[in-house]
């Protein structure tokens, strides 16, 4: 019997397909602004491919409560499983979307005993980074230099205003691996003192989109003085934790 989890984000969708416990099958196609419907494209597209059905469906994410099949559970829930079955003794995880930032707590028994979201502005979220990286058009070459440049300042955490600052700086003839290295650095800094109106986590388990961002990461452990442990998909953990509760 095969259950499965689907995760409608913001930016892209996931499935993840289990047989018994084992991950069968897993996709992620971009939502492309109607989750709703790749949702029903990637079920539709798995049918297709695989021979055997999915006998239980739970659906997870922004569109979840406009789907048309499965038993719905809020992304909080289906994110913490997802991880307690992968990391059961780290109870704090920043989860970083297209659209949001999430901090989770969990008992030992995997259990949500506390969550902040971070939905109002896009400062500090996947697409946040992700507007500003592409504006700068970056080379590999320059993104490997970012890792040693020295970070520029970038005070502000507005998109808008951010841009602003990255502009100006290019213009002074700022190179782009500093400018890189500023943007996580301040990136890492807004995250970190959001993790830490929480608590002080030893461990913290970093899934999303911006898990991705390996100097991010650096940066962050450097900021939280902690480890940062990041599952071997860190985009599919929700939709992993919707099969495991379907």
């Amino acid at each position: 019997m095969r259950r499965a989890g689907l995760d409608l984000g913001s930016v892209n969708t996931k499935l993840v397909v289990l047989d018994q416990e084992e991950r069968a099958y897993c996709q992620v196609v971009p939502s492309r602004f109607d989750s709703v419907q790749a949702g029903i494209a990637l079920l539709k597209e798995y049918n297709h491919r695989e021979e055997e059905k999915i006998a239980k469906l739970v659906v997870t994410g922004y569109g979840r409560v406009s789907f048309p099949e499965g038993r719905v559970i809020t992304e909080i829930t289906c994110q913490g499983r997802g991880c307690h079955e992968d990391f059961p003794d780290y109870p704090f995880i920043l989860d970083l979307g297209g659209q949001d930032a999430k901090v989770i707590k969990k008992n030992s028994a995997g259990k949500i005993v506390q969550f902040i979201m971070n939905d109002k502005c896009a400062a500090g979220t996947g697409r946040f980074l992700d507007v500003i990286l592409k504006g700068l058009d970056l080379t590999p070459v320059e993104m490997d230099l970012a890792a040693e440049a020295k970070p520029m300042a970038i005070n502000s955490m507005c998109t808008v205003f951010a841009e602003s600052e990255v502009i100006t700086m290019l213009a002074k003839g700022v190179p782009k691996p500093e400018v890189v290295a500023g943007l996580f650095k301040s990136t890492a800094k807004r995250l970190s003192n959001f993790v830490q109106s929480m608590g002080q986590p030893e461990t913290l388990i970093f899934t999303g989109g911006g898990a991705h961002y390996l100097l991010l990461v650096k940066f962050l452990e450097q900021e939280l003085k902690g480890n940062i442990v990041i599952p071997s998909e860190p985009e599919l953990t929700a939709a992993f934790g919707a099969a495991l509760l379907a």
